[in-house]
């Protein structure tokens, strides 16, 4: 379409859009010249459409009425003004992450004072829906995800914990703990992370060690559980059940890999141009042996379980996995004998896998005492992530680890801990470690309990138990977290996150053995043990809190598209 055809003529009108329950007014337009009623034949309706002018819209392609996506002519102005690079020809000019960072930049269709996302496409017209969407304020908006601080889990006895944002509605969190129901409980979000509910209980007689994560199209979410193998259940509704899979295969709600198993995780490929889209990947050991299997069919199916050796020097536990854009998958584990994080990478899907390759040498071998987990103990388990981006350090893989200072000791006031973080740029082949935090302190202060993400503009973020509030004693800790932003060689000054600092208690478990973090779009979720007590004396507490954030996002396209590449829109 020619670029009057969008509009750019003088017309004075009131035009009335019953059916969609607004009303279109010319005369609010700054520019009379536009025909602000035929805008909603150029993405769904935006009252921030009224802002724009004959200079504006000249700025659109000659065939934008052609191009669906679900923003507006205001935000596809803005994006064209933001990307002078943007194709104006041919059927694929905008990014699928469009209408995402729409969503995340504005909150929806602005109506009336109100913000709206539902939306339908009848006879190449975009009809907002103001029915069964009642909308929500400006302010209303701002305050959606999760800022701050929130308890998750009651009544207390909960820890270990694990959490994933659905990747298209930022709304959905769902997130496992251990407790403080009996075995594994389940929660789930509707709102960002400022409120939690319960999810159905997991069938079974399940123990712990919580991993959970989402579909692409974030209609199915996962999680397994320690049973009597790995035993793995889907949820078809955010949550609040999960026996999912019994649509593939009636009065069966759960896969069961391995037997004797502990510490598993579990990965999804969520890179649109892997060829292995959606393939979850599940890591564990049994008896030490490490073990991992994927599904291509939304966990219906799983593949035989590959083994990495049972050699003496490669048995291990606290493993991860993690996928680059190609869909080359990266198994890393420590193996405690030979103390050495090592990695093994696979390039067909999982089905097969190359030789070890160190990453590191640790001092520590497994777990030791250290004064804020005298009992529990701290202990070397990674986190891995990969930058998913176009920018300047795409396809980097990262894992974040704790390790002492020296060999570790059975002596808590000798063992001093800190956190490192690995990186590779060659696909796993050679790695460099940095330290995400201050080291000039690491004989006063002990990090540990780390775990890591990567944001949508490759920006690493790491979380970690810092006792840096309780000196000399080491005993108490605050959760904090570090970024970087030039691939993981340099890194901001640690920012402490909680705003009470939990005390060392003597409940055996303490603070558990892992925290959780996940980043999508804007929103970075992170959850953790927490032993304050919430009446503000001193009695024990062990709950899970979750803090909520924004992300570092200075660019509309923090998703690493660099000026001039459009190859992955």
């Amino acid at each position: 379409m020619r670029a009057t055809a969008i509009g750019l003529f003088f017309v004075l009108a009131l035009v009335a859009l019953p059916a969609l329950g607004q009303t279109i007014v010319q005369s609010k337009g700054v520019d009379a010249r536009v025909d602000y009623a035929s805008l909603d034949r150029v993405g769904p309706w935006d009252d921030r459409n009224y802002q724009l002018t004959k200079d504006d819209l000249a700025l659109l392609a000659d065939n934008e009425e052609e191009l669906y996506v679900l923003v507006p002519a205001f935000f596809r102005v803005e994006l064209r003004r933001e990307r002078p690079d943007m194709l104006r020809s041919g059927p694929v000019q905008y990014p699928r992450s469009s209408l995402p960072w729409f969503q995340l930049r504005h909150g929806g269709y602005q109506v009336d004072g109100k913000l709206y996302r539902a939306v339908s496409y009848e006879n190449g017209v975009y009809k907002v829906d103001m029915t069964s969407d009642k909308g929500m304020t400006e302010e209303e908006w701002q305050t959606k995800f999760l800022s701050g601080e929130a308890r998750v889990t009651t009544p207390t006895g909960a820890a270990e914990s694990a959490i994933a944002i659905n990747p298209v509605d930022q709304d959905l969190v769902i997130a496992g703990t251990n407790g403080p129901i009996s075995g594994q409980t389940m929660h789930y979000s509707t709102d960002g992370g400022e409120t939690w509910s319960v999810g159905s209980n997991l069938t079974g007689g399940e123990c712990c060690d919580p991993t959970v994560a989402w579909s692409s199209d974030g209609t199915k979410g996962y999680t397994a559980t320690l049973g009597s193998a790995v035993w793995f259940y889907r949820t078809g509704d955010g949550g609040v059940t999960w026996t999912d899979l019994e649509v593939d295969t009636p009065g069966d709600d759960r896969r069961e890999l391995g037997g004797g198993v502990d510490k598993e995780y579990l990965h999804v490929d969520l890179h649109p141009s892997s060829p292995y889209l959606d393939r979850i990947y599940l890591t564990w050991h049994q008896g030490n042996e490490m073990y991992t299997a994927y599904s291509s069919n939304l966990g219906n199916v799983w593949s035989t379980p590959h083994s990495f050796g049972t050699a003496s020097d490669v048995r291990g536990i606290g493993s991860d996995l993690v996928t680059d854009k190609s869909g080359d998958v990266y198994h890393l584990w420590p193996a405690f004998n030979s103390r050495k994080i090592l990695v093994s990478k696979s390039t067909d899907g999982g089905a097969n896998w190359a030789a070890n390759v160190e990453v590191a040498d640790t001092e520590a071998s497994f777990d030791w005492p250290i004064p804020a987990m005298e009992s529990r103990r701290a202990w070397i388990y990674l986190a891995a992530g990969a930058d998913l981006t176009n920018g300047p350090y795409g396809d980097s893989i990262y894992v974040a680890w704790t390790d002492t200072l020296a060999p570790d000791s059975g002596v808590a006031a000798n063992n001093h801990t800190h956190i490192q973080v690995a990186y590779s740029r060659d696909g796993g082949a050679t790695w460099t470690i940095t330290t995400p935090h201050e080291t000039a302190d690491a004989m006063t202060v002990d990090r540990f309990n780390q775990w890591l993400a990567i944001g949508p503009d490759g920006t690493v973020y790491v979380i970690f138990y810092d006792t840096r509030q309780d000196l000399p004693g080491r005993s108490d800790v605050d959760l904090y977290f570090s970024t970087s932003t030039d691939g993981a060689q340099t890194w901001s000054a640690p920012e402490r996150l909680t705003t009470v600092t939990s005390p060392n208690i003597s409940n055996s478990f303490e603070w558990g053995d892992y925290n959780g973090l996940d980043v999508v779009m804007g929103d970075l979720i992170a959850i953790f043990t927490d032993n304050r007590d919430e009446g503000g004396g001193g009695a024990q507490s062990v709950d899970v809190y979750a803090y909520g954030g924004t992300a570092s996002n200075d660019s509309i396209f923090a998703d690493g598209f660099e000026s001039g590449d459009t190859s992955a829109w």
